[in-house]
C-alpha cells in the first residue's frame, strides 16, 4: 500500500507548496525501487517538463585550467595527493576555436569555464572575455571556480561573466580543505556581484544519509541562488573515498526528484526561458567539450531527444525544434 504521508508530501511539492527539510528526509527513507520513490521521480519529471515547455538546455563545459589542486578534497581526481597530472592552462586561440565550434548551430545556451582550486582570477576573466567574443551573441558564459571574495567576483562580472557554479560539499572541513562557511561566503560574494549563481550539493556517495544531504541542500535556501545542482560522487582512482563506491543511479534520481519537488515553490531571482525547475533535471544536458567534444555535443542533443524533449534553447533566447530532421541536420545521428 502506498504510504499516505508520502502521498500528501509528494502532492504538496507537485502543487508548489513548501516542503520542510524533515519532510524531504521522510521521503528519502523509502527505498529507491519503492512505489513512493517512483512517484517522486515521475512527478519531478512532469513538473520540470511543464515548467520548461518541453525544451532542453545544453551546457558545454570547457576546462581552462587543470592540474594538482591544493584544496585536497578526498574524493577528487585532481587533489595533489591523488593525481600525477601536470599543470595545464588553455591557450586563448584554442578556447576561441572551441567556442566557435560550439556555436555552429547556436543551440548551446551556456558555456561553463572550469578551473581548479588555485586559479588566477585575472586570467580567468581574460578567458571569459575571449569566450564571450567567440561564441554566438547571447551565449551565457559561466565559470566554475575556486573560492573568492567580492572584489574577485566583481572582476569576473566586469569581464562579461553571466553566472557561476559553486558547491558546498558534503564533508567540508573533513573530506575537504575548506570550511562550509567559506563556501557560503563565496556564494554570497557571487550573488552580490550580480552573477547568476548555481549552488551545488554533493558529491553524494552511497554512505550519505538523508539528513546529511537535505541539511546541506537547505543551507543555501533563501540566499538568492538562481539554480541548484545535486550530483553524485564519481569514484576517482587513488582518492581516499574511492573505496566507498558510487551511489546507484536510481537512488540518485530519487534524491534529485525529492529536492526538485521541495523547491517547486521557489521564486527565481531572474527569468530564464525554458530553464525548468530550480534543481537541474533531465532537461539539462551537461557535457565536457574537450578532445572528443564534437561527439559529446552530438550525444547531448540525442540525450534530450531520447528523453522526449521537443526543443532546445538557443543562444538567442529562441527555441530550436528538436526533431529527427534536426538531429540529422546537426550531424547528431
Amino acid at each position: 500500500m502506498f504510504d499516505s504521508r508520502a502521498a500528501d508530501l509528494l502532492s504538496k511539492g507537485y502543487y508548489k507548496e513548501r516542503l520542510e527539510p524533515d519532510e524531504c528526509k521522510y521521503l528519502l527513507t523509502f527505498r529507491d525501487r519503492s512505489p513512493e520513490a517512483a512517484m517522486a521521480v515521475s512527478l519531478a519529471d512532469r513538473l520540470t517538463r511543464s515548467e520548461c515547455k518541453s525544451t532542453g538546455l545544453m551546457v558545454a563545459e570547457i576546462p581552462v585550467s587543470t592540474g594538482p589542486c591544493p584544496v585536497g578534497c578526498r574524493f577528487c581526481k585532481w587533489a595533489e595527493s591523488t593525481t600525477d597530472s601536470l599543470f595545464w592552462d588553455i591557450d586563448g586561440d584554442d578556447l576561441a576555436r572551441r567556442c566557435r565550434e560550439l556555436g555552429a548551430f547556436s543551440d548551446v545556451r551556456r558555456i561553463k569555464l572550469s578551473t581548479i582550486g588555485d586559479t588566477d582570477i585575472g586570467r580567468l576573466a581574460e578567458l571569459a572575455g575571449i569566450a564571450a567574443d567567440s561564441a554566438p551573441k547571447g551565449t551565457e558564459i559561466y565559470v566554475d571556480t575556486r573560492d573568492l571574495d567580492a572584489s574577485e567576483a566583481g572582476t569576473l562580472k566586469d569581464a562579461g561573466v553571466a553566472g557561476a557554479y559553486h558547491s558546498v560539499r558534503l564533508g567540508e572541513g573533513t573530506e575537504t580543505g575548506v570550511s562550509a562557511e567559506k563556501r557560503l561566503d563565496t556564494i554570497r560574494a557571487l550573488i552580490s556581484a550580480d552573477l547568476r549563481t548555481v549552488a551545488g550539493t554533493g558529491p553524494i556517495g552511497p554512505e550519505h544519509t538523508p539528513k546529511e544531504i537535505v541539511d546541506l541542500f537547505y543551507a543555501t535556501d533563501g540566499m538568492g541562488c538562481d539554480g541548484m545542482q545535486v550530483y553524485p560522487r564519481e569514484p576517482a582512482e587513488g582518492a581516499p573515498l574511492c573505496g566507498n563506491g558510487k551511489i546507484l543511479p536510481a537512488r540518485m534520481s530519487q534524491i534529485r526528484a525529492v529536492l526538485t519537488l521541495a523547491m517547486s515553490r521557489y521564486d527565481f531571482p531572474a527569468f530564464e526561458p525554458y530553464r525548468g525547475t530550480f534543481v537541474e533535471g533531465r532537461n539539462v544536458a551537461n557535457f565536457v567539450y574537450g578532445a572528443n567534444g564534437k561527439e559529446e555535443l552530438r550525444a547531448a542533443r540525442r540525450k534530450l531527444f531520447n528523453a522526449g524533449y521537443d526543443g532546445i534553447a538557443r543562444a538567442d533566447g529562441k527555441r530550436a525544434d528538436l526533431t529527427l530532421a534536426y538531429l540529422k541536420q546537426t550531424g547528431s545521428m
